[in-house]
């Protein structure tokens, strides 16, 4: 036994026919590109005075919550040796924003960063610091958070040197926060 016909009603089908062929609809604006939201390099954004003399690593991730990160070093043999990591990361909304600061800020060891109370960062919707020498260097421990992107800074200078590495840290923390709001 033959399945039976469906039949389509003619309005359907000349509604159908005329979506298909474009009839009585303009030609829609040209799709833009948008940026990435990702830096495509993370030490470009710190700035260059905080830098200099550094070497730069810089990495991105654009899957998930995408992130960033860049390494700065001395070069070997340099009188001083400074280590500084930058991460950047940005979350689906402002509440897990608030949770990761909360957990960066949570995880300083106070038995070795002494806490900065009322730190303040320009550009940030909160943000915390700690600083403390460590194994004789100069170190210092912040994070921030501005919308939906934390951002961290891990600095340490040995032996330390003529700027105190929480006041590096800070123009670094503050320098990447403001690059990435005149992106955005």
């Amino acid at each position: 036994m033959p399945a039976p016909r469906r039949s389509v009603p003619l309005g359907t089908l000349l509604v159908t026919l005329l979506l298909a062929a474009g009839c009585g609809t303009t030609e829609p604006a040209p799709l833009e590109a948008l940026q990435p939201e990702v830096p495509a390099d993370l030490c470009a954004t710190v700035p260059a005075a905080t830098r200099q003399g550094l070497i730069a690593n810089s990495n991105s991730d654009e899957g998930g919550n995408p992130t960033a990160a860049c390494s700065l070093r001395s070069a070997d043999g340099a009188a001083t040796q400074v280590r500084a990591v930058v991460t950047w990361v940005q979350t689906n909304d402002d509440a897990t924003a608030e949770d990761v600061l909360g957990s960066q800020c949570r995880a300083i060891d106070r038995s070795q960063f002494k806490e900065q109370n009322g730190f303040r960062a320009a550009g940030a919707d909160k943000a915390c610091a700690a600083s403390g020498r460590i194994d004789g260097a100069d170190s210092a421990t912040l994070a921030a958070v501005a919308g939906r992107e934390v951002v961290t800074v891990r600095l340490s200078s040995l032996p330390p040197g003529d700027a105190p590495a929480l006041g590096r840290a800070t123009d670094m923390l503050e320098g990447v926060i403001g690059s990435l709001a005149g992106s955005s």
